[in-house]
């Protein structure tokens, strides 16, 4: 995966991302197969979703879908992530490059599975 790819890609996935939700998992093969690994990874992911949401947001508000009491929900969910974030990064730093990758592919098949073997109601 070349850089002059992402541009593409991301315009692919965000109009998706308008469609159904989130497609951050789909986007990982792209960015494992471009080398990050890691910070490197997690950080442009990141980056992606807070782009993705910021946009999100502003059309919410907009057509006056996006209310106080979501924003005060969204506002506590996100102060409660920075800790999950903070913790996960220390768990991060300790692994070698070979085993990042393992672990997410792992836990991409598992939640993929999980999804398709016990729908939600």
């Amino acid at each position: 995966m070349r850089l002059r790819h992402f541009p593409l890609v991301g315009a692919f996935f965000g109009f998706l991302s308008a469609l159904v939700g989130s497609v951050g998992p789909i986007m990982t093969p792209f960015f494992l197969s471009h080398g990050l690994r890691k910070g490197r990874y997690l950080s442009t992911d990141a980056l992606c979703t807070v782009g993705t949401y910021i946009t999100r947001a502003i059309i919410f508000r907009r057509n006056e879908l996006l209310t106080g009491p979501l924003i005060t929900i969204g506002l506590y969910i996100g102060i409660v992530m920075i800790g999950g974030a903070w913790l996960g990064r220390r768990l991060v730093d300790r692994m070698s490059e070979k085993t990042f990758p393992r672990i997410l592919e792992g836990l991409l098949v598992f939640f993929g599975l999980r999804l398709l073997l016990w729908p939600s109601d």
